[in-house]
């Protein structure tokens, strides 16, 4: 029954996706929702956020210097694009309508340049430190889908990766400047915005990746080789298995989840690789007893998660202690080599698999956040890390939901004034359906009887761009100011 309804799940993503996207909605998003003055707020890093096309974020030279790249209808790829100023930008992405935006690094000149300029001297000065997490790079775990699919089962493998790198990055790095975006279909990107982040040199990242990385054993957790890492935790390991081991419990071990220990035969694989035999016979006779039959697969873990712990450590916090010594009583137990066992079973399941390429060096494109994703038609929105096992991929806006919310917005607003004065029907002419199908020009915003709506204050985007502008851009500003006096005093030196 699981199994076909996370069948039926997938098949009506796929059928949902086919109608969510299309040229004319995404050259509707262009026109009126995409957030040209954020992006530029924050590509250029000002002292202070431009309200205009220029303003005070114009005194940075750091955008015209900033690869853009377009992916076109067909697979058209467009590298090596650079603008002068937001009204630039604007111009080009509605004009030329790039089915994907990638952004890339700041060179020492305008890469639309970089034809006419000798290669030593077209080279990188800085790059946010970027990450890209993929589920495809979960396929040898995941019990419900397999390449491009997702369900709900096992986005949490997004979740979990979150969580563990934003605390390491925050704690062991100090970084405060950090963006998560959904990357629109399978995944989630995460940018590191620090001053100190985007000046990193190539092997820099290379070693925070390395740093952040852990080298597992086959999915059975049968590799006996690589058990010494996970005996003695380095601190960040120990935090990483503090986060995720309840999150295995919930999203892997249980029927829920992944089922990793709902049914038989995937918990006696397991078990097969659990290295104190006593043990291992005990936990497979107690699960095979008549009245252990309606165990669930979080109960099994708790199982195991009491076996295989210490009794000293059992004893510190919760109420196993008691069968843990009846246990030491018996014989003598390897509790080191346990504890490795069930880490490491952990971090095969649930420990963030990072794409190394993508992060170890400047000169590499990522997708833009807040571009739409051609095959599902979903916007690549901000997520708050603080709150990510909230996050529903299949709840993201898509390009047809938000020409929907901006057309019932315009006619309930029109409906209150009575829909027959001029301003009505203007409304009537340019609705976000009505430009999407014919091709008519678009307009930015509509009076709603009480001033100027922006199209983005009509749908469930505003929330993304206040997230993003409240939790990422404005701290951003204030440490862009606080570098800025610090450059400052040391010129008046």
């Amino acid at each position: 029954m699981a199994t076909a309804a996370i069948k039926d799940e997938v098949a009506s993503s796929k059928a949902n996706s086919a109608q969510e996207f299309s040229t004319d909605l995404l050259r509707v998003y262009y026109a009126r929702l995409f957030p040209y003055q954020e992006m530029y707020n924050w590509l250029s890093y000002p002292t202070t956020p431009s309200s205009t096309n220029g303003g005070a974020a114009a005194k940075s030279d750091l955008f015209g210097r900033r690869e853009w790249s377009f992916t076109m209808e067909d697979d058209i790829y467009i590298r090596y694009q650079s603008f002068r100023d937001q009204a630039e930008m604007t111009r080009a992405i509605q004009q030329r309508q790039p089915h994907k935006i990638d952004i890339g690094a700041v060179f020492t000149a305008a890469p639309k340049d970089h034809a006419i300029i000798k290669a030593e001297a077209f080279q990188p000065t800085e790059r946010e430190l970027v990450f890209d997490i993929d589920m495809t790079d979960y396929d040898d775990i995941r019990t419900c889908c397999t390449g491009a699919e997702i369900c709900m089962r096992c986005w949490p493998y997004m979740t979990m990766a979150i969580k563990a790198v934003d605390v390491a990055l925050r704690d062991d790095f100090d970084f405060k400047h950090i963006l998560w975006v959904y990357s629109g279909r399978r995944g989630v990107h995460c940018w590191v915005s620090d001053p100190m982040a985007r000046k990193l040199t190539n092997e820099a990242r290379g070693a925070i990746v390395e740093y952040l990385s852990v080298h597992l054993g086959s999915s059975d957790n049968s590799d006996k080789k690589l058990k010494q890492t996970f005996v003695n935790l380095h601190p960040m390991l120990q935090r990483a298995y503090d986060i995720l081991e309840p999150m295995f419990e919930k999203y892997i071990a249980d029927d829920k989840g992944q089922g990793l220990l709902a049914r038989k035969d995937r918990y006696t694989k397991i078990l097969n690789t659990l290295p104190d035999e006593t043990i291992r016979k005990e936990l497979y006779d107690r699960w095979e007893r008549p009245e252990n039959q309606s165990l669930t697969g979080a109960d099994r873990w708790r199982h195991i998660r009491n076996v295989t712990t210490s009794p000293q450590a059992a004893a510190a916090s919760s109420s196993t202690a008691t069968m843990q010594t009846s246990a030491a009583k018996k014989r003598r137990v390897n509790y080191a080599e346990l504890d490795a066992w069930r880490v490491e079973l952990v971090f095969t399941h649930c420990y963030p698999r990072l794409d190394a390429n993508v992060s170890k060096t400047q000169n590499h494109l990522l997708k833009s956040p807040f571009c739409v994703h051609p095959k599902t038609g979903r916007v690549c929105i901000p997520i708050d890390a603080r709150e990510a096992e909230q996050f529903n991929p299949f709840s993201v806006p898509t390009v047809r939901s938000l020409c929907s919310e901006i057309d019932q917005h315009d006619r309930i607003h029109r409906a209150q004034r009575g829909g027959d004065d001029a301003l009505s029907l203007a409304a009537s002419s340019t609705s976000a359906a009505s430009v999407a199908s014919s091709g008519a020009s678009v307009v930015s915003a509509a009076d709603d009887g009480d001033g100027v709506v922006s199209d983005t204050d009509k749908t469930s985007l505003k929330q993304s761009i206040d997230l993003f502008n409240r939790s990422f851009l404005r701290p951003l500003f204030q440490t862009n100011r606080q570098e800025q006096r610090s450059q400052q005093v040391s010129l008046d030196f």
